[in-house]
C-alpha cells in the first residue's frame, strides 16, 4: 500500500513537471518559424521592385518587420531568463506575435507590389 501511495505521488509530480521541459522546448521552434518569416521579407525587400516603390510604403513595411524583430527579441529574452512554465508561455506567444507581425510585412509588401503591376 505504501509503495502504490509513492508511486502514485511520483507519478502526480512528474505529470506536473513534464509540462515545463516540453514547453521549454517548444521555444525555439517557434522562434526558427518566426526568424524565417522576418528573412522572407527581407529577402522580398532587396528586389528591384522594392527599390521603385514610394519611400512611405517602404517605411511601413520597414515598421511591421521591425515590430516583428522587436517581438522576437522579448520572445527570446524570456526564453533565456525564465522564472517559470508563464515566462515560456510568454516567450512562445511573442514569438507566434512576431511571426504574424513578419507575415503581416509580406502581405502588405506584395500588395504594393501588386498595385505596381
Amino acid at each position: 500500500m505504501k509503495i502504490t501511495g509513492i508511486l502514485l505521488t511520483l507519478a502526480i509530480m512528474l505529470a506536473f513537471q513534464m509540462p515545463v521541459k516540453v514547453q521549454a522546448f517548444e521555444c525555439p521552434k517557434h522562434f526558427k518559424a518566426a526568424q524565417a518569416a522576418i528573412d522572407k521579407v527581407k529577402g522580398d525587400m532587396g528586389g528591384e521592385m522594392s527599390k521603385m516603390m514610394k519611400k512611405e510604403d517602404m517605411a511601413l513595411v520597414h515598421s511591421l518587420l521591425d515590430d516583428a524583430k522587436m517581438r522576437l527579441a522579448g520572445a527570446k529574452h524570456n526564453h533565456e531568463k525564465p522564472q517559470g512554465r508563464y515566462d515560456h508561455a510568454r516567450a512562445i506567444a511573442k514569438a507566434k506575435a512576431a511571426k504574424g507581425y513578419a507575415e503581416a510585412a509580406d502581405i502588405y509588401h506584395w500588395a504594393l507590389m501588386k498595385k505596381m503591376k
